[in-house]
């Protein structure tokens, strides 16, 4: 059986109504203080008609973000560039690991302390509060890829505009396994994957249920005539096995805006697949003194686990074991494959580019790059590719059939 490989960027997203790069750079571009709530439990979000009672708690971790990011607009930016968030995430996530733009980020943090605390900031260093600063923008972020209709556990056969691409899927796997890797955080595909009719006893996305010893708590007051229940539930979690055992296999290479990783009692970091209103995680663990089952609190990262930064995240593609095995499988998969149909991808990721020619296209074989704005990169001209000028949703179920070699269709 064959293998066909497919690449998404932010561009499939964008008739869903998910934002694209350029969107999510206008929105976090520019955060006035008064936009946004950060918790006591250090979940940050946008204000959306809300009431903050307690504005005076975090009131320095807001403005700090948006000091922060007016100081990097202003004084760091030159006068033809504009606000680019995976830039300015380098910026930053250089200092917190290698002290990078010391002098500018420390002398930024100084003017701050002298015109908010006369000089003597004694609760947060400068490391810390671009931490903190870290957390809540990854998390204002994540928030702009969130819809709750991808937690709705309902089935779906009709999802237009994207029925074509669907049924194309459809067709290829009568004889084909399917491969598709993402850059995108959001859960479009995911929920599709899971609930689409013709795909779902099909997907698999490395997350397994079954056996998890992983749970979530859930709160909720159920209704009883003029009276409420308050009930407090423990929910088992998916956790990442790394089981890709399916026709149609999904690989999130940059990460999720819904996973989370937690910390085992021996320090260990897992991921889990988090849900909706769930918070507060156990582990099912057996007591060998008390010879009996208990549940473990688990710590967790507050931020979502997705990567960003133009070269930042490249880094974490060899060092971090999650992202390792992921990259392997892409690898593989590449190497493997008989077509890749790459769907909204610019190519201006040098690190996914390299993988994409050393593993696929200097084997001579076909790429199709369907996209309504040719992508800026001679890839598209010095291999074997079709370049299609239209986006996912405008071409119909036939004319998607005619750029496939017919030897991958039944």
């Amino acid at each position: 059986m064959a293998i066909v490989s497919f690449l998404f960027g932010s561009g499939f997203s964008i008739p869903e109504g998910l934002p694209g790069v350029r969107q999510l750079n206008q929105r976090m571009g520019k955060i006035d203080e008064s936009e946004i709530l950060i918790h006591t439990d250090q979940h940050a979000m946008f204000l959306n008609g809300q009431d903050d009672p307690n504005r005076w708690s975090r009131w320095d971790e807001r403005q700090f973000l948006q000091e922060f990011l007016e100081f990097y607009n202003n004084d760091v930016l030159k006068d033809d560039q504009e606000f680019h968030y995976e830039t300015f995430y380098d910026f930053y996530s250089g200092y917190l690991r290698e002290k990078e733009n010391k002098d500018l980020i420390e002398g930024f943090y100084k003017a701050f302390n002298d015109k908010h605390f006369k000089g003597k900031d004694g609760q947060r260093d400068c490391y810390n509060r671009v931490s903190d600063f870290n957390r809540s923008f990854n998390q204002l972020l994540g928030s702009q890829l969130h819809s709750l209709k991808y937690f709705e556990d309902v089935s779906t056969l009709n999802y237009p505009p994207y029925d074509s691409f669907w049924s194309l899927l459809r067709e290829l796997l009568k004889v084909n396994d399917l491969k598709v890797h993402t850059l995108n955080h959001d859960l479009f595909f995911d929920w599709i994957g899971r609930h689409h009719s013709d795909l779902w006893q099909e997907f698999s996305d490395g997350f397994e249920l079954e056996g998890s010893p992983f749970y979530g708590t859930v709160s909720y007051d159920f209704p009883h005539g003029d009276k409420k229940v308050h009930k407090t539930y423990k929910v088992k979690l998916e956790r990442f096995t790394d089981k890709f055992d399916t026709k149609l296999c999904l690989y999130k290479l940059h990460g999720s805006v819904f996973n989370t990783v937690i910390y085992r009692q021996n320090h260990e970091r897992v991921r889990i697949k988090s849900n909706y209103a769930v918070r507060d995680y156990h582990e099912e663990v057996f007591n060998e003194e008390k010879k009996k089952f208990e549940f473990q609190h688990l710590w967790d990262d507050v931020s979502p686990d997705f990567l960003s930064g133009t070269t930042e995240k490249t880094k974490r593609y060899i060092e971090d074991d999650h992202y390792i095995k992921l990259f392997k499988h892409f690898e593989s998969n590449l190497k493997e494959s008989s077509l890749l149909i790459v769907v909204g991808y610019g190519f201006q990721d040098p690190g996914i580019n390299d993988y994409l020619i050393n593993n696929f296209l200097e084997a001579g074989k076909k790429m199709i790059v369907i996209d309504p704005y040719k992508p800026k990169s001679d890839i598209l001209d010095k291999y074997n590719c079709d370049y299609v000028a239209q986006g996912v949703t405008k071409i119909p179920y036939q004319d998607y059939l005619k750029l496939i070699p017919k030897e991958l269709l039944k």
